[in-house]
């Protein structure tokens, strides 16, 4: 069989069909490459198109192409801004590639099949040879183009599968048609791009499996027996009935490929190129992930200013109570002190009538005296520590203008007890409880705004004096001991602090609850369900820490706030980065 040259009405040669030895199809992956390279000599000997460029720039190109491509000279084509004009624009990508493979000295000797612009930018297929040159003591692309020629193993089909081929190669789709034995029919020159096929590979007659072995074979399938891979994509394209799927291609195109069944037992699988599709959905996504994420920091620094301004007005219901409370009680230490003074001089006073005194009335004197002294003593003691409360309570409720400080965890813990400590003594004095403090040293210090952390342990601390005078009140045994446990614990690039009482404990349908607004288990009055709420707030949101709690009723509560040491430091109003 040979092919001749016939021109018909339309002026283009056409393929003629002689007699002669039929050619058998390739059975394995050798017999599909040398029939590629037959396609190829072919190419070879018939090329007219030639062109030379570097980068983008076209450095020559002969009569040849000028008239392949549809131009009235070589000049028209010279002139023309870059290479890449003749191109279409889902080719671009791939072109890019093949040109820089080329320009490196990587030879590829199958042919490629491409599609380029005409003058008229009518879009035609030609068969593409890349070997690098030498122009002008620089590298080069040497392309050179031929219109495409039908396989030889096309040319021995019957007149009407010639005109079925013909039809296919104009979709713009990827076609391959299969027989009901799996054997190729045909595939267009859209499927020989999409998959980088060399033209004249799987001429019609091909085993489907030789196919698999040769996109095997190439490292399409990635790691893996090739029986199993084949196997599975084999199964693939052979399920019944109609199915789609993604598949991403070794030049890095997305192919839509969509499995039809025929009535004679053949399929039909087509192949869209959705690479720009996947790219939108994919920018899509990425902008969606992008508002999601300006919407998340929205809503923190909204919940930040919320937290700010409930801390506000918390701290100025403090500071309001303990300067009412410093003006009296400033009266009382300084009166107790005067009154320890006076005393003194009326002794001096009355000291010549002491000898008018009978010894029982003097005795009686000197008792009475020391009371009065002692009273006076205590007084001035509980006025201090009332006084050293009330400068604890201003300077909690200050807050320090938010400033982050470098601060003494176990010093600020400490404070802290010692404050709640005094608050809930001094609303039942026969409370008591004992203390286990297990303070690690190595914490050292850290970066954290102390005042607003040290209301989240004032708090956790009240909370846990309620839970043990609870318990004790409910006791019958008298065995029950209250005890707290305060820990400090260095993790290296973050710190806990756990607090831990064996009070009355919460189930589990409180934990779940216990840090959302205005959740309270106290009787009304006695809690406004604000206060682990805020504390929530100051360790995760303000400071980027953890809050957790766990708890078995009737037996213990503990809760942890982790602090990382590395938080980045927040002012009033600050957008909080995510």
């Amino acid at each position: 069989m040979t092919v001749v040259s016939n021109d018909d009405d339309t002026g283009r040669d056409q393929p003629v069909a002689e007699e002669g030895p039929a050619t058998p199809p390739p059975d394995t992956v050798k017999g599909t490459l040398d029939s590629a390279r037959r396609y190829r000599d072919q190419v070879l000997s018939v090329i007219p198109g030639l062109l030379i460029h570097r980068g983008d720039h076209i450095l020559h190109c002969n009569e040849g192409l000028a008239r392949l491509l549809g131009y009235e000279a070589p000049d028209d084509i010279l002139v023309l801004p870059s290479v890449l004009d003749l191109v279409p624009e889902d080719a671009v990508y791939a072109e890019r590639q093949a040109y820089a493979r080329c320009l490196s000295g990587v030879i590829r000797h199958d042919v490629r099949r491409i599609k380029r612009f005409r003058a008229n930018h009518d879009l035609q297929w030609f068969d593409q040879l890349l070997e690098p040159v030498d122009w002008g003591g620089q590298p080069a692309v040497m392309e050179m183009l031929a219109q495409v020629r039908p396989h030889t193993g096309f040319i021995e089909l019957p007149h009407q599968w010639q005109r079925l081929q013909a039809a296919i190669d104009a979709m713009p789709n990827g076609v391959l048609m299969l027989d009901s034995e799996g054997r190729m029919e045909g595939l267009n020159s859209e499927m020989l791009r999409l998959w980088d096929y060399p033209p004249g590979l799987f001429p019609p007659g091909t085993p489907m499996d030789v196919m698999l072995h040769y996109n095997h074979e190439r490292g399409d399938y990635g790691d893996g027996t090739p029986s199993e891979k084949i196997a599975m994509m084999r199964a693939q394209l052979t399920r019944k009935g109609a199915h789609n799927a993604e598949r991403r291609v070794p030049s890095g195109r997305v192919l839509d490929i969509r499995t039809a069944p025929r009535a004679d037992g053949g399929m039909v699988v087509t192949h869209m190129d959705i690479t720009d599709r996947k790219r939108i959905e994919d920018e899509l996504r990425e902008a969606k992930e992008h508002a999601e994420t300006l919407l998340r920091e929205l809503q923190d620094t909204q919940q930040q200013l919320i937290v700010q301004e409930k801390m506000a007005s918390l701290g100025q219901l403090t500071a309001g109570i303990a300067h009412e409370l410093k003006n009296p009680l400033n009266f009382v230490n300084n009166f107790a002190d005067l009154s320890g003074e006076l005393l003194d001089e009326l002794l001096e006073l009355l000291g010549p009538m002491d000898a008018r005194l009978s010894a029982d009335a003097r005795a009686e004197a000197d008792d009475l005296i020391d009371s009065l002294k002692g009273n006076l003593l205590k007084i001035a003691n509980h006025g201090r520590r009332a006084d050293s409360i009330v400068k604890s309570m201003l300077a909690h409720s200050r807050g320090g203008g938010g400033e982050w400080q470098e601060t003494d965890v176990n010093a600020l813990v400490d404070e802290a007890l010692a404050l709640a400590y005094h608050a809930v003594r001094a609303q039942d004095r026969d409370f008591n409880t004992a203390f286990v403090r297990r303070y690690d040293p190595a914490i050292g210090t850290l970066k954290i705004v102390p005042q607003d952390i040290s209301r989240v342990l004032v708090n956790l601390f009240t909370n846990a004096f309620y839970a043990l005078r609870k318990r004790q009140t409910l006791d019958s045994t008298g065995g029950y001991s209250p005890t707290l446990t305060i820990a400090t614990i260095d993790r290296n690039d973050r710190i806990e602090i756990r607090v831990r009482d064996n009070g009355i404990g919460m189930p589990q349908t409180v934990i779940e609850k216990v840090f959302a607004p205005f959740f309270t288990t106290k009787p009304t009055g006695e809690g406004t369900g604000l206060g682990l709420s805020l504390s929530y707030d100051i360790v995760v949101h303000q400071h980027r820490g953890r809050f957790d709690v766990s708890s078995v009723e009737n037996d213990h509560a503990e809760f942890t706030i982790t602090l990382p040491r590395a938080a980045t430091a927040m002012a009033l109003g600050e957008r909080r980065k995510t």
